[in-house]
Formats: structure tokens, C-alpha cells, sequence
């Protein structure tokens, strides 16, 4: 099993047995469209993957239904074939926008993708209803933890959750000042303490490249401290990987 960071932004990619899975593609240079009111992003490349693990790609995963994860256009580059992998909130919305390929519900049951077991996991407020953990596991037993805004601590602590990379946000964002949309890096280090990872990649990178209306409600305390504490390793870069033996 591998992992890669494949933008610079939240895409990611977990390759196992020739076959790979993508979550929450983006494979644009813009979020929107030109002149977009509510939200824009922009990044310099699509993604670091080459056409070759593009090919790989048989599955998909959609964790949310906000438009920097269910990006419709990102979708239709994919065959009809390619199945994604979502929740009930996310699949409306597909359909809603006429995709075709086959949908199917993730929850904390197994589900068995690319030879991996795949389990979907309760998130955090504010995104209890419409957002959801994901922790992979292959044949061997490595395991990948995924959580794209804020780690539901009480359930992974009752549930003694483990594995040994996490995908966690790093910069904090507030909604109104108060409402929390991304953890800081003292929470991602004590959620690698809590799940067990020494290696920990940053998802969600710099928040304040977000444009539109939304902006003038979003406030992003940046990193201060990168110091390797808990012996955890932190990748942040495009095309930083992680491949288990």
C-alpha cells in the first residue's frame, strides 16, 4: 500500500495491488468557475500524478458535500466505470448532477476496495451529519487514518482506532471566530498520540488561499510550531508519499 499527497491542497491517492483509489479529486487548476461569489481556490498544478497512476485510478471516495471535495467536473474525467464510494448527503448530489457511475455508501462496516479494508468514521462538530473519517487497512495490517477537518477524539479513544499514517489539517480555521473547521497542529499531534502514527501528512493546506465571499468569515492561525514532537513525521508537500513495506 501507498500513499501520495496528490496536490497541494486535499487530494489524495492510496495505491495497493495496481489498482488506486482517489479521494476528493480536484484535477483542475480552478475550484470554480471564473468569477465564482462563494468560493475559489487556485492551484499551479492539477496534481503531481502523471497519467500512468491517473490510469490506476478504478475508485473513488467523496468524504463531503462541499464543492473543494465533490468537485463534479473532476469526476466527469473519470470512465463510468470507476465507482465512488460516499455517503447518502453526497450521493443525492451526484445524482442530482447526472453522474452515472455505480455508488456505493461507505460506513463503519468494512468495505472491501482494491484488496483494502475501508471503514467510514464519525468526524467532529461541526460535521457530524455531512462529512466522515475514513481508515484503510490492508492485507498485512498497515493502516491509514484519513480525517479531513476535525478528528472525533471520544471515538477513536473508546474505540482504541489505530494506525500508523494519519491525514490531518494542521492550520486552524474558525467560521465566525468560533466555529472550528480545522484542528491545529497541537490537536493533529495529540490525535497521532491517541491513534498510534508516527507519521502524519497535512491535509487541507494553507486555508488562506481560499478566495470568495466566504473569506471575510474565515479566520487561519498558521503553524508556529514544527517542531518533531512524539517522534511523529509531518509531510506537507505535493507528491510527498508514503509507502509501506
Amino acid at each position: 500500500m501507498k500513499l501520495i499527497k496528490a496536490d497541494n491542497y486535499q487530494m489524495w491517492c492510496i495505491e495497493n495491488q495496481d489498482h488506486s483509489i482517489l479521494i476528493d479529486p480536484w484535477l483542475s487548476k480552478k475550484l470554480k468557475p471564473k468569477n465564482a461569489f462563494f468560493i475559489q481556490r487556485r492551484k499551479e498544478k492539477e496534481t503531481i500524478l502523471n497519467e500512468e497512476e491517473i490510469n490506476k485510478v478504478n475508485s473513488i471516495i467523496i468524504t463531503a458535500p462541499f464543492d473543494d471535495h465533490l468537485h463534479i467536473e473532476s469526476i466527469n474525467k473519470f470512465p463510468n466505470s470507476t465507482t465512488i464510494y460516499t455517503s447518502e448527503i453526497v450521493k443525492k448530489v451526484l445524482l442530482k448532477n447526472n453522474i452515472i457511475n455505480p455508488i456505493k455508501i461507505l460506513s463503519e462496516t468494512k468495505t472491501k476496495i482494491n484488496l483494502l479494508n475501508v471503514r467510514a468514521l464519525p468526524t467532529s462538530y461541526p460535521y457530524y451529519n455531512s462529512t466522515f473519517s475514513l481508515l484503510f487497512e490492508d492485507m498485512f495490517g498497515n493502516k491509514i487514518f484519513h480525517e479531513g477537518h476535525r478528528v472525533n477524539f471520544n471515538y477513536i479513544n473508546q474505540n482504541n482506532i489505530k494506525a500508523d499514517v494519519a491525514i490531518l489539517t494542521n492550520e486552524e480555521t474558525n467560521l465566525f471566530g468560533f466555529i472550528q473547521l480545522g484542528m491545529n497542529h497541537n490537536k493533529a499531534l495529540k490525535a497521532c498520540k491517541c491513534l498510534g502514527a508516527k507519521s502524519m501528512f497535512v491535509t487541507g493546506n494553507n486555508p488562506t488561499k481560499t478566495e470568495g465571499f466566504i473569506k471575510y468569515f474565515l479566520s487561519t492561525k498558521k503553524v508556529n510550531d514544527v517542531a518533531n514532537k512524539n517522534n511523529v513525521m509531518i509531510y506537507s508537500d505535493e507528491g510527498d508519499e508514503y509507502k509501506f513495506k
